[in-house]
Formats: C-alpha cells, sequence, structure tokens
C-alpha cells in the first residue's frame, strides 16, 4: 500500500482527531505550485528525476517532492523526522515536551533542545511583535476549541478567567529549563512550529544535496533552489474565503519561504459574524482588524510562522511597519475589500 493510500485511510478512519498545533493555522493558505518540475541534483541521481509524496502530520495534510534524484529514503526519512516532532511539540499528545509544560504544575520541565530553541523563537517574535505573537494564549485556545466548535461562542465570563493566565512573562526559560510560574498558564506552539519543522527538514535534505524541490507542510510552503533551468517557483496565494484553487495572485521565489495566515480555514459564523481560530492575545477573542489575509516572503519559514499571525494581528498599519523594519522579510495584506497592499520589495506578479 502507497503511503498516499496509508494517509487517505487515516483521514477517513480518525475524522475529526486532534493532533498537534490546534492553534492556528493550518487553516492558513493553499499554496500552489502553478508549473511542473523535473530538476534538481542529488546523491548523484538521474537529473531528469522527481519523486513526491504526501503524508498526514500536525492535523493536515503535508507533500514534499525532490527534484534530481528517486531515492524514496530522503522523504521516507523526512515523514520520520515529522512525526518525531509531532511527538516532541503537540500540546494535545501526552508525553510531549509541551504536554509536560503544560501540566507541570509550576515546577522546571527538562526540555529538548529543539522545544529550547523553539520557545526562545517564540520569545524573540513575542517581544518584536509588542505582544501580538504570544505562545500563552493554550487557555483561550482551549476555550474557543477551533476546529471542533460547532458555533457556540465562549461566555465573556470564561474568556475573562481564562485571560488572568495568559502572557508570556509567565513563562521562563533558563537553557533547556522551561517554568511557567502560574500552574494554570499553558502554551501552544501552533503559530510557529510548523515553519520550524520545514526548516529543519530542508536543513536535512540540503545536507544530503538534495537542490531543487518543495517543503509543503498544510500550507507552510518552503522551497528548495529553483525550478528547471533555473526558474523560480511559481506559488500561488488564496483568494481569503475562495475555493481552495481560487487563486488571488503569484509570487516567485528561489530557495524561500512563503506562509500565509488567515481566518477562512478555521471559523464559524454566528449572527452574522465570523468567529475565527487568530485570537488576540489581550482580548482573548478573534481579531476583527479588516485584514482578510497576510503573507510573508522570508528566507526561514520559522520566521514567516510567526510574522504572519504577528502581522495578522498587529494590522495593516503596524504590520507594515514591522515588516519595513526587517531586512530580506517581505508582506502582502489582503483586506477584507480583497484589496492587495505590498511591502516595498515585494516581488510583484506580472
Amino acid at each position: 500500500m502507497s503511503r498516499s493510500e496509508k494517509y487517505i485511510k487515516k483521514i477517513a478512519g480518525f475524522g475529526k482527531f486532534r493532533r498537534v498545533f490546534s492553534c492556528r493555522r493550518f487553516f492558513c493558505m493553499l499554496l500552489l505550485p502553478l508549473l511542473s518540475l523535473c530538476l534538481g541534483g542529488c546523491r548523484g541521481q538521474n537529473p531528469s528525476a522527481q519523486i513526491s509524496d504526501v503524508g498526514f502530520y500536525f492535523d493536515t495534510v503535508v507533500e514534499l517532492r525532490l527534484n534530481g534524484t528517486d531515492d524514496q529514503s530522503l522523504i521516507d526519512e523526512c515523514f520520520e523526522k515529522m512525526g518525531q516532532y509531532e511527538a516532541l511539540l503537540s500540546r494535545t499528545r501526552e508525553g510531549s515536551d509541551v504536554w509536560e509544560i503544560n501540566h507541570s504544575a509550576g515546577e522546571p520541565v527538562e526540555v529538548s533542545d529543539d522545544t529550547a530553541e523553539l520557545i526562545a523563537l517564540a520569545q524573540k517574535y513575542y517581544e518584536l511583535s509588542d505582544g501580538a505573537f504570544d505562545i500563552t494564549v493554550a487557555p483561550y485556545v482551549t476555550i474557543w476549541d477551533f476546529p471542533d466548535n460547532p458555533g457556540k461562542v465562549p461566555a465573556e465570563a470564561s474568556i475573562a478567567a481564562a485571560r488572568i493566565h495568559v502572557g508570556f512573562p509567565l513563562l521562563h526559560l533558563d537553557g533547556n529549563t522551561v517554568t511557567l510560574d502560574d500552574p494554570r498558564a499553558s502554551i501552544d506552539l501552533g503559530g510557529i512550529a510548523k515553519g520550524y519543522i520545514a526548516d529543519r527538514l530542508k536543513e536535512y535534505l540540503v545536507g544530503e544535496g538534495v537542490e531543487s524541490g518543495y517543503i509543503n507542510l498544510g500550507g507552510n510552503m518552503l522551497t528548495i533552489g529553483t525550478k528547471p533551468g533555473d526558474i523560480p517557483w511559481n506559488i500561488g496565494i488564496r483568494r481569503p474565503f475562495g475555493e481552495a484553487s481560487d487563486v488571488i495572485t503569484t509570487v516567485r521565489v528561489d530557495g524561500r519561504s512563503v506562509v500565509t495566515s488567515g481566518p477562512y480555514e478555521r471559523y464559524f459564523e454566528k449572527d452574522g459574524k465570523i468567529y475565527h481560530h487568530i485570537l488576540d492575545p489581550q482580548s482573548g477573542y478573534p481579531v476583527w482588524n479588516g485584514l482578510s489575509s497576510v503573507t510573508i516572503l522570508s528566507d526561514s519559514s520559522a520566521d514567516g510562522d510567526a510574522l504572519s499571525t504577528s502581522c495578522f494581528v498587529l494590522g495593516l498599519d503596524r504590520g507594515m511597519e514591522l515588516i519595513e523594519s526587517l531586512d530580506g522579510v517581505e508582506a502582502l495584506f489582503i483586506t477584507d475589500d480583497m484589496e492587495l497592499h505590498y511591502s516595498s520589495g515585494f516581488p510583484i506578479s506580472d
């Protein structure tokens, strides 16, 4: 049985079972490679060879495609690594580092190097975004319960009670030791973990000689090199609230990451108002600021992951100000009226 058949059976068998990273954005966008791929080189394999495979990790469909090789073990190893990261970083999997932190009752927890590095990166973006990116929003995530919420808006009293236990200053990282001052505080790495994992997978593949391909973790697209003939990848940006195949524009990239945050994958509508999974750390409610999506173009997928959420929470003006202050990062903001707002260096398609 192929891996594709296995993951289809897995989806059918488990339905709504919840895995890792429930806070966020497996909603985000559907990034579509628009042209065929066929060239690259690794491990001395046939330059015309191409392999691809799909799997089901992080509660989403993932895809890898490599050019210039027919060595399936490369993809198999990537899937193995995804499983290991899922077991390490899942908020809902008992025994994971995140589970242990959230059930520590305020006691220090020793975590892996990867978890410590990821939390340190999350702290960097908490500070850079003035608190718009905050992994301690897990109490809110639990209350809203996306994507399983059938359409129930939590009581204000419940959100207010959770608000007391949210805030990055409650978390302390000392080397590989993590401590939550508040026993009722908890963390969710869903806003940054997929990007971090994509970066680690690319690091592995490049180290094995892969020169062309892409890693698509449920919409987090990270490219390796270029397509045949030194042609940039052409990545489609989904129209917010449109069909999955409805592309509003495209971006050309060469070995870079493209990540989008938007409310349109996990939401419900009640009394004419949309409630979605991108939560404001200050209020505990979904963000309503006139934005429908934010796409980040960067070298690091982890950076793109954190910045797409940060900028969505900050809104158009403050988000654009943040992007323009950073080197090597560009952004596309789409407002509710479907207007496209580009940062100064964004590679606009013809």
